[in-house]
């Protein structure tokens, strides 16, 4: 009997013991910051960080840092081999012509992935379907956003005026935005107006399946900047070809005019 009723103790006190630790809270999961993730701004509109001094050098246009900012949305699936021979192929021209460049290259669908920043171009790797595939949706103007904050970041973080260095993103999309989360339209145009004014960057936007004129225009980007492209093998490569004219004439003169477009605009059904 007394064997019992210790058993029955030891049993009750062991189910006490389960239900008290079950009636203690897991502790909260700390949550990990991705590298260059940009946490939300809490409604304020985000700025650059430099301002100018007298010990800012001038502009050197042998300095060239090319940003590229590429969709990979799900409605790329048909162009994935075009867009990285045409982005291999780009990259390989600017590596001859300009071999002291360095590259940042962005993809994006609904998820945002650098996949290098400030890399001289004579180490950037090809392209290969490993790192380029066709998913998701399209947050452009989150992409558009954190890149340039990144790349203002990185002037920032190596002590260098933003404005000293030939600064050329290039945007290319075959869709509108339609997945963007911390980034409204008003933020990526004071960004990019800001940062073509105070700093004197350029933007290029290609878009198929869109006024790309209008899109670019909403985004702060000039109409001399913008260009469509047809959403086919031909239009991919001639894009890509245009692009280099682009980096080529604003190095040479400093802004675009129309004659940089070697894409023939697609035919409006």
């Amino acid at each position: 009997m007394k064997k019992l009723c210790a058993l029955c103790l030891s049993l009750c006190s062991v189910l006490t013991a389960a239900a008290a630790f079950a009636a203690v809270p897991p502790a909260p999961q700390q949550v990990q910051q991705r590298p260059n993730e940009i946490l939300p701004r809490d409604g304020k509109l985000p700025e650059l960080s430099h301002d100018h001094s007298d010990k800012c050098p001038p502009l050197d246009k042998d300095k060239v840092h090319i940003v590229c900012i590429l969709d990979r949305s799900g409605s790329m699936q048909h162009l994935t081999g075009d867009t990285i021979g045409g982005y291999n192929g780009f990259i390989d021209k600017q590596r001859q012509e300009v071999a002291s460049a360095v590259v940042t290259t962005v993809l994006f669908d609904h998820q945002y992935e650098i996949l290098y920043s400030d890399k001289p171009i004579k180490d950037v790797a090809a392209l290969t379907e490993k790192e380029y595939f066709a998913r998701g949706s399209t947050a452009l103007l989150d992409a558009v956003g954190r890149t340039v904050l990144q790349v203002d970041g990185d002037f920032k973080k190596n002590g260098t005026c933003p404005k000293s260095e030939l600064v050329i993103f290039m945007i290319m999309t075959d869709g509108l935005e339609n997945a963007s989360r911390e980034f409204s339209r008003a933020a990526v145009k004071k960004l990019v107006s800001d940062a073509q004014e105070k700093y004197g960057w350029q933007f290029i936007f290609m878009g198929a399946n869109i006024d790309s004129v209008a899109e670019a225009g909403s985004l702060g980007i000039r109409k001399e900047a913008a260009m469509d492209y047809a959403a086919d093998s031909k239009g991919v490569g001639a894009v890509y070809e245009s692009a280099g004219e682009a980096v080529k004439m604003l190095r040479e003169k400093g802004q675009l005019d129309g004659s940089w477009k070697k894409a023939p605009a697609p035919e409006k059904k």
